[in-house]
């Protein structure tokens, strides 16, 4: 599994290449991520108006545009990402180390 995150102009663009069927498990950590990443009392502020997704047979792309002068923040929601799908793959076993090895950091020299 390949994440990368970038920014563009106003908007934060997610790629997840290599989900094999886990495209619910990538919105689901978008989800959580959101709660710490954006939020009050750990509501989400992200809501639907702000996510565009776009997904094929192995990937996903989500596309976050804040409203009302929210910003999302690259790096943040690359770690979150990472630490979330990292944390669900350790927990089932096996697969943890091949997507940490996967992982884009979005400051990397590419």
């Amino acid at each position: 599994m390949r994440l990368q995150v970038r920014e563009q102009g106003d908007e934060v663009h997610i790629e997840v290449s290599g989900v094999a069927g886990r495209h619910q498990r990538v919105l689901q950590a978008l989800t959580e991520c959101s709660r710490g990443l954006c939020s009050v009392d750990g509501e989400t502020s992200l809501h639907p108006q702000d996510v565009s997704v776009r997904a094929g047979a192995d990937e996903i792309k989500i596309r976050l545009k804040g409203r009302g002068g929210l910003r999302f923040e690259p790096l943040a929601i690359y770690r979150c990402m990472r630490h979330a799908l990292i944390e669900q793959r350790e927990r089932g076993g096996g697969e943890g180390r091949r997507l940490r090895d996967d992982l884009v950091d979005p400051d990397a020299d590419t």
